[in-house]
C-alpha cells in the first residue's frame, strides 16, 4: 500500500532522527525517490535451471515527469565518492560486479549513503539513505524468482512462444517480501520486457508516481500480443526487492535488498528482420553480465600499453636523464610534470612527477599505475563494468591536465589500471 506523499516527514529509525533534524527544510519538486542497494543477478535457461551472474552495488534517482536533475553524486566513507550519469527520467551510479555477497560487501558496506544533486531551480539537495544493519548477520538478499511462461493457460517453452497470443509471464512467491512497517509502499516486484536490442518494451512500472506498480503479492502479468513479433528474441527481467522505506523532506527514500532473474524467450514464426538483431542480444541491465551494450562479448583492441612511474621532485629530473638521455628513448609527450617514452610502437613507460595533475604520489614502495590506451575508452568502460572483483576509482571523464579521456579501476591485487584515449590525435 501507498501512503500519499505528501505526508509530513516521518523519522522511524532511531539512526536517521539526526539526518531528519539535520534536513526539516527539504522540499523538492524535482525528486520522485531515491534508492539505493544491493543485488543479487542470475541468469535462467528454457528447463528452469539458473545461474549466478553477479552481486551487485547500485543506486538511482528517479525524476518526476517535467523535472529536471543534474550533479548527482553518491558518497560514503567506505566508497569515497561515486557520480551519477545524467539522464531525463533515471539517474543510476553502479559499483562492481562480484561473485559472493562477502566480496560485495566488503567493498560497499551498510550503513549511510549520501546523496547529492541539483534540481531544476538551481537548489543542491543533501539526502541520506541508510542499508541497515539489521540483518543479524544473515542475508536480506531474497531467493531468485523463478520464471514461467505460459500462453491460454498452458505452459509453453521459452524456446517457442507464439506471437499470435498474449503472454502470462509468472513467477515463484515472493516469501521475503510484506507489507511496508511504515505505510509507504510494500516490497516490489519488477517485471521488465525488452527486444533484442536491449530496448524496454514493457515495465510494471514504479512507486510514488502515481501509477500501477507490482508488490510481493503479484503472482504475475501479461503480456499483450501486439508487443510480439515472429521470429525474435525477446528479454524478460524478473526483481523480487525487500525494502527499508523513509521520507525527508518530501523525498521518498529506499534502502534495497534484491534479487533479479533473466530469462530469454523466442517467438515462432518468420523474422521480418525489421530490428536486424545481433546473435548475442544487447544487455537490457547492467546486471547482465553475460551481455553487452554492442550485442557481443568480444573486447575492444587494445591499442598501446604504458607503464606509469611516479617520482618525487628531486627525482624526477635524474629520471628523466635517465629513460630519455641514458636510454636514449624518444619522448611521445614532453611535459613539464609528465613525459611519455615510447619502448616500441605500442608500448611506453610514463615519467610522473608528483603534482596535483598525477593520480598517485610517490612513496617508498615506488607507486605503479598500469595504462591501457585504446580508441574505444567508453566501449572499453561498458565492457570492463562486466568483470568481477574490480572497483571503479574513477568514472570516464576528459583530463584537465593531460590530453587524455579516462577512467580507472582497481585490480583485485590493489593495483591501479587506468584505461585512457588520447583527445589530440
Amino acid at each position: 500500500m501507498i501512503n500519499k506523499w505528501w505526508v509530513a516527514p516521518l523519522c522511524f529509525f532511531a539512526f536517521l532522527v539526526s539526518a531528519c533534524d539535520a534536513q526539516p527544510e527539504v522540499e523538492s519538486k524535482d525528486t520522485q525517490f531515491l534508492v539505493v542497494g544491493k543485488t543479487a543477478n542470475y541468469r535462467q535457461d528454457p528447463s528452469g535451471m539458473q545461474a549466478m551472474l553477479n552481486y551487485h552495488f547500485f543506486a538511482e534517482i528517479f525524476v518526476k515527469s517535467g523535472g529536471h536533475i543534474t550533479n548527482g553524486t553518491l558518497s560514503n566513507p567506505a566508497i569515497g565518492t561515486m557520480k551519477f550519469a545524467d539522464h531525463p527520467v533515471v539517474l543510476e551510479t553502479h559499483g562492481g560486479r562480484y561473485g559472493s555477497e562477502a566480496d560485495l560487501n566488503a567493498l560497499y558496506p551498510n550503513g549511510e549513503y549520501n546523496y547529492e544533486y541539483t534540481e531544476s531551480n538551481g537548489r543542491v539537495f543533501h539526502i541520506p539513505v541508510v542499508l541497515s544493519n539489521k540483518d543479524d548477520g544473515k542475508t536480506r538478499i531474497p531467493k531468485s524468482p523463478v520464471i514461467t511462461l505460459s500462453q491460454n493457460g498452458a505452459v509453453v517453452s521459452a524456446d517457442s512462444v507464439d506471437p499470435k497470443q498474449d503472454l502470462n509471464i509468472s513467477w515463484t512467491p515472493f516469501l521475503e517480501g510484506g507489507p511496508d512497517e511504515n505505510g509507504f509502499v510494500d516490497d516490489l516486484i519488477f517485471a521488465v520486457v525488452g527486444n533484442c536490442k536491449g530496448e524496454k518494451i514493457f515495465h510494471s512500472g514504479v512507486p510514488f508516481g502515481g501509477g500501477a506498480h507490482l508488490t510481493y503479492a503479484d503472482k504475475g502479468v501479461i503480456i499483450d500480443k501486439s508487443l510480439l513479433s515472429p521470429g525474435e528474441v525477446f528479454q524478460v527481467s524478473v526483481e523480487h526487492a525487500v525494502m527499508d522505506t523513509n521520507y525527508v523532506g518530501n523525498v521518498p527514500t529506499i534502502a534495497t535488498y534484491a534479487s533479479t532473474s533473466f530469462l530469454d524467450f523466442h517467438t515462432t514464426g518468420q523474422n521480418k528482420g525489421d530490428l536486424k538483431c545481433t546473435l548475442l542480444p544487447v544487455q537490457m541491465d547492467k546486471g547482465q553480465t553475460d551481455r553487452s551494450l554492442k550485442g557481443t562479448m568480444d573486447l575492444p583492441k587494445i591499442d598501446e600499453q604504458i607503464t606509469m612511474l611516479y617520482y618525487r621532485a628531486d627525482d624526477w629530473d635524474k629520471a628523466v636523464q635517465f629513460y630519455g638521455d641514458d636510454l636514449k628513448l624518444k619522448a611521445t609527450l614532453d611535459d613539464d610534470w609528465v613525459k611519455i617514452y615510447a619502448l616500441t610502437d605500442s608500448a611506453f613507460i610514463g615519467v610522473v612527477k608528483e603534482s596535483e595533475g598525477g593520480f598517485h604520489k610517490p612513496n617508498k614502495d615506488s607507486a605503479v599505475m598500469v595504462s591501457i590506451v585504446s580508441k574505444s575508452i567508453d566501449d572499453w568502460y561498458g565492457a570492463i563494468l562486466n568483470a568481477k572483483n574490480i572497483k571503479i576509482e574513477h568514472e570516464p571523464y576528459n583530463s584537465d591536465t593531460a590530453p587524455i579521456r579516462a577512467f580507472l579501476v582497481r585490480d583485485p591485487g590493489g593495483y591501479t589500471v587506468e584505461f585512457f584515449q588520447w583527445t589530440n590525435k
